[in-house]
């Protein structure tokens, strides 16, 4: 190969390792230890999970963790960080507002109140936080499920143990 088809092969390599690199690296939540995120106030008597507070889901094509964030006394809603990756569907089109949902361990289902997410294709990263369990009010529930529908998978099922 001579001087100009060299820097050309040469060139188009280095490009497509950055784009299998780029792809193929797996996006992992920050953790956070036992320190909520600063946007949440957590109360002082609030149940914590106790089997950790990421749960992770990679099945079909769609890898999810959820991490748990707690309560935000402002608003009464317990909130989840959520990381979804992929490298063959895009992810823009899953609205979790629609397709999560939190059970409680009285088997009570909430909707959510919200998801934040920003656009991100294949690895999408976004906040979704439910009201407050009426089962927290009444004593400290066993555990709690956020259940997701069709992102990948029929139905993944995610726990926090609280006992």
């Amino acid at each position: 190969m001579s001087g100009p088809n060299k820097s050309l092969a040469l060139a188009v390599s280095l490009i497509a390792v950055v784009l299998v690199a780029g792809c193929s690296s797996r996006f992992v939540p920050q953790q956070r230890g036992d320190t909520p995120p600063p946007a949440v106030a957590l109360s002082g008597d609030f149940p914590a999970p106790t089997n950790g507070r990421v749960q992770s889901s990679d099945e079909g094509a769609v890898t999810i963790d959820i991490e748990w964030a707690g309560n935000d006394v402002q608003d009464d809603s317990l909130a989840f960080a959520v990381a979804m990756n992929t490298h063959s569907v895009d992810l823009d089109s899953y609205d979790l507002g629609k397709l999560a949902v939190l059970r409680d361990g009285t088997g009570q289902d909430y909707r959510p109140i919200s998801w934040k997410s920003a656009p991100g294709g294949h690895h999408r990263e976004g906040t979704l936080a439910f009201p407050l369990p009426e089962s927290f009010s009444q004593g400290k529930p066993e555990y709690v499920d956020i259940v997701i529908r069709d992102v990948g998978a029929k139905e993944r099922v995610f726990r926090w143990e609280l006992s």
